[in-house]
């Protein structure tokens, strides 16, 4: 019997003006705290869970992903003055090419986009929400869009199977903020638009997105039809099945001019991951 993979991308990365911070060190943004970051060099760290995507099994196919970012900096509370804000994303990665049935190797995207919103209030438990996926995809859409990022390059990754019936992978990307001032808040985004991680090639990214992800049953929603019925863990899983989860690690930065020391306005980053792997069916014997 002819071996089967089916591979998938995670996305794996949301308002208000420019705000003034309490002290000298402290950044806030979009009514997101950041924390003491200082005036150095500015390095921020964003860690993601709850990611959720569709997987594929060809060329030619698209996916959708979304995820809430759990802590910004290290810290689970971050919203400013103490609220209950919270960040969400939506991602969709199209046009899947270079997809084989040889293992190791990798399938693209030629186009990424991951769409940054935030909460005033952190939705319900996006692993329990009895509409599934389908509905975590409209609560999250209807929020306040906060940033919006594009790919920067082609989006690669791998992954592996463990087992007979378990999957495994990692990957990595880069993005720039969009700067077209149709998505978002334009003062999140002239900030977030660092240009501080190289490509390799010349140029320059916003932020680097490193990302894992499995079928591991407990981080998917126990109401997703193909979790419902088990294909996500047999190898029947088809296109736009909802399969899999992980987490992701999300930094970037920017050089900050402060212009006074009581008074530091600035801007911070909100989002994302992004992974392939691969899903191998068993050989019948």
């Amino acid at each position: 019997m002819i071996n089967k993979f089916k591979k998938m991308a995670i996305a794996t990365l949301a308002g208000g003006a420019l705000v003034a911070s309490m002290s000298a060190n402290a950044i806030v943004v979009g009514g997101i705290d950041f924390g003491a970051l200082g005036d150095n060099p500015l390095n921020f760290h964003f860690e993601t869970a709850t990611l959720a995507q569709t997987l594929i099994d060809g060329n030619g196919q698209n996916v959708t992903a979304y995820g809430q970012i759990t802590t910004v900096n290290g810290e689970g509370s971050y919203c400013a003055g103490g609220g209950a804000c919270t960040l969400y994303y939506i991602a969709t990665f199209n046009n899947s090419a270079g997809f084989t049935e040889s293992a190791g190797s990798a399938v693209s995207f030629d186009t990424g986009m991951i769409d940054i919103y935030r909460a005033d209030a952190p939705l319900p438990n996006l692993l329990t929400n009895p509409a599934g996926s389908p509905g975590n995809l409209i609560d999250i859409g209807g929020l306040t869009e906060w940033a919006r990022f594009n790919n920067h390059g082609e989006i690669t990754g791998t992954g592996t199977l463990v087992g007979a019936s378990t999957l495994s992978g990692s990957t990595s990307g880069l993005y720039d903020v969009d700067l077209s001032g149709s998505f978002g808040i334009g003062s999140v985004a002239s900030f977030l638009n660092g240009s501080s991680i190289p490509d390799g090639s010349g140029g320059f990214a916003d932020i680097d997105i490193t990302a894992s992800f499995s079928n591991l049953r407990s981080r998917l929603n126990q109401f997703d039809a193909a979790v419902v019925d088990g294909s996500c863990f047999d190898g029947t899983a088809g296109e736009g099945d909802w399969c899999f989860g992980g987490t992701a690690d999300i930094s970037g930065g920017t050089f900050v001019d402060v212009p006074e020391p009581a008074t530091l306005v600035l801007l911070g980053l909100g989002l994302v991951g992004l992974g392939i792997g691969r899903r191998q069916r068993g050989i019948a014997t």
